[in-house]
């Protein structure tokens, strides 16, 4: 084995003895063998050079012992092989080192050629465990893409009858994604939110053009059909729920009220999903801010001043202050409107969930 593929072993071990054995042992056999005494040692020498393997003893000084290393251990992303060593003749002490994540557990004293035996085992166990990680990970995102794919389809249908909802969902996104920062969000549901606020009006996929385009008040059977939007909206992400959790809730529950006054299912306060409370912040902005069939466009102001009338009632009160402290990002709705609309790329979504 040249220098350059040889294994990097870390020995975690307080017997002197023990330590020379094996260091001057594993290094005939091929491996980058360094040593510490004890488990804090060792999380320190992981936090500055990468390890293929730790051959560790159960029983160190301090206050970890080894197991207390091996859960750390597995806590990293990295497929590190792990040998336990004892002088412990106790299968269950074994049985439970195997369960915390060990690959190989050998009594003391071992000749360093089993330890070796053992380091080789170990590693290749955890690269093929990590391969087969990998694999999953692709055909799962295989599997997300392809029902990308089915909704996007849909949505492009969508905003080919609809121009309107085309570049409200794009704005939406945008909007919702900037006050959910605010929040602290974590990238991962900062992306899922913004894959929900893209899609939340897909539903209006099964509503006739003449009642979305209608110039004038909705009879009350028209308002029915609108409001079946999000319920069909949520049918329709259904199969992105095994990928994106919270997308599917997200978008039925988006034209929920804060006071228990919205649709389809009444939620009031905190029962509404905070994804949902967010989007219809982001989506009345716009609204008031867009050119309708039976209304032109008003005054980012008159925006500004409905949200906050409507905080507490409409509207979560505790993100209203979140909308205000971030409205000053959103892009003026004014040279918008002036402006020719980007062809939204509704791939956003999928870059947005680190796949394309």
């Amino acid at each position: 084995m040249s220098a350059d593929s040889a294994l990097r072993v870390l020995l975690v071990e307080d017997d002197p003895d023990e330590v020379s054995l094996l260091l001057r042992g594993l290094s005939q056999e091929g491996f980058l063998v360094s040593a510490v005494e004890n488990a804090r040692a060792a999380l320190h020498r992981l936090s500055l050079e990468p390890v293929d393997a730790l051959v560790c003893d159960l029983n160190l000084p301090g206050d970890l012992r080894g197991s207390d290393l091996l859960r750390h251990v597995r806590l990293r992303p990295e497929p590190i092989g792990f040998v336990m060593l004892t002088g412990e003749r106790d299968v269950a002490t074994a049985v439970r080192a195997v369960k915390d994540g060990a690959d190989e557990y050998l009594l003391k004293p071992s000749l360093p050629s089993q330890v070796a035996e053992a380091i080789h085992a170990a590693v290749r166990g955890r690269r093929k465990i990590a391969e087969q990680e990998e694999r999953a990970r692709r055909a799962e995102d295989a599997a997300f893409l392809a029902h990308y794919r089915t909704v996007r389809a849909l949505v492009n249908s969508l905003e080919t009858k609809d121009l309107y909802t085309r570049d409200h969902s794009r704005k939406v996104a945008r909007y919702t994604v900037l006050m959910a920062r605010e929040l602290g969000m974590a990238p991962q549901r900062l992306r899922e939110l913004r894959i929900a606020a893209l899609l939340h009006d897909i539903g209006k996929i099964g509503v006739p053009l003449s009642i979305l385009h209608k110039d004038g008040p909705l009879t009350d059977e028209e308002w029915e059909v609108i409001k079946r939007h999000t319920v069909d909206g949520a049918h329709i992400v259904g199969p992105l729920t095994q990928f994106l959790p919270e997308v599917r809730e997200v978008v039925r529950h988006e034209h929920e009220r804060w006071d228990g006054r919205g649709y389809p299912d009444g939620l009031a306060g905190t029962d509404i999903p905070l994804g949902s409370r967010l989007i219809m912040i982001a989506d009345t902005y716009d609204a008031v801010c867009s050119d309708r069939a039976y209304r032109k466009a008003r005054s980012r102001d008159t925006a500004i001043e409905i949200i906050r009338q409507g905080a507490g009632t409409q509207f979560d009160p505790h993100l209203v202050p979140v909308f205000l402290r971030t409205v000053h990002l959103f892009p003026d709705p004014a040279a918008e409107r002036a402006d020719v609309a980007p062809t939204p790329r509704l791939e956003d979504a999928a870059e947005a969930h680190g796949l394309a």
